[in-house]
């Protein structure tokens, strides 16, 4: 029965050649460095004083996402050429709150359309699950929904994942799908 497929026939990112390549971009490696950076000196100082002795907490998320919907009408105005850095940095502090509280790590999602050379998304991946939090998705979410409350939901979800993983063990994260790099 040729066409028909198995379901366990999809190829989960993690597994790919074009993943593991990613991992060591330049590009990526840089824009790591430069938001690790700004963490230390422009998110807290200038784009949101009132983290300052809470930076990375839970409870910091509802702050940034307050501070997002009062700099932002909506997603594409968050995304211009002019706001795109500052919210990148929003993106990365909210990545990397995860990233803290749930033994997280930032990788490079390759380009679905040039996987070798197109542009990566950064993205944190986590030891108990197959899926990615990717922070620019939830401020879009956030931008969208106007809610003040979508990215603490989504933090509930993944500390409710993460206690499940703890209390199991923390077994090995396991992959429904087959290795295969083409």
């Amino acid at each position: 029965m040729a066409g028909k497929r198995n379901a366990l026939d999809y190829v989960p990112e993690q597994l790919t050649k074009a993943f593991r390549l990613a991992q060591s971009d330049e590009r990526f490696q840089g824009w790591l460095k430069m938001q690790e950076a700004s963490m230390e000196i422009e998110f807290p100082i200038y784009d949101v004083p009132q983290l300052r002795g809470q930076m990375y907490t839970p409870d910091s998320l509802a702050i940034v996402e307050a501070e997002l919907l009062q700099l932002h009408p909506n997603h594409r105005e968050a995304f211009t050429e002019d706001a795109v850095h500052l919210t990148m940095r929003f993106a990365y502090y909210i990545g990397e709150t995860f990233r803290r509280a749930f033994e997280g790590t930032w990788v490079a999602i390759p380009s679905r359309v040039d996987p070798e050379n197109g542009p990566r998304t950064a993205a944190v991946d986590f030891p108990m699950r197959e899926a990615y939090i990717d922070p620019a998705q939830l401020v879009v979410l956030a931008l969208n929904r106007r809610t003040g409350k979508e990215i603490s939901r989504v933090f509930g979800y993944a500390e409710r994942d993460y206690a499940e993983w703890i209390e199991s063990g923390k077994p090995e994260r396991t992959f429904l799908g087959r290795l295969r790099e083409d």
